[in-house]
């Protein structure tokens, strides 16, 4: 995405990383006129939320030693936790 002089200098100003940027634009919502993407509390109280979950999942993962997933072209076969380690090729 372009980007101008005025933008570029604003983010800077603002303490506004590219990071922050991209998430206004994957998270934001337009206003009616499409011109602008906002982020608000909400959104962003909804997303905190979706990564305590994950982060719950991946500690249970983890605490198990891993997981796996036996799969043949779209088809899953099992799953399993891992306990042991595995070769890889």
């Amino acid at each position: 995405m372009n980007t101008t002089t005025h933008f570029q200098t604003r983010t800077q100003q603002r303490a506004i990383s590219p990071t922050m940027v991209e998430m206004i634009l994957a998270l934001g919502q337009s206003n009616a006129r499409g011109d602008l993407v906002l982020v608000g509390k909400k959104e962003i109280d909804a997303v905190l939320q979706n990564l305590n979950a994950l982060k719950r999942v991946l500690e249970r993962m983890r605490s198990s030693g891993g997981a796996g997933v036996a799969y043949n072209d779209d088809t899953l076969i099992t799953t399993f936790h891992r306990h042991k380690k595995f070769k890889r090729n």
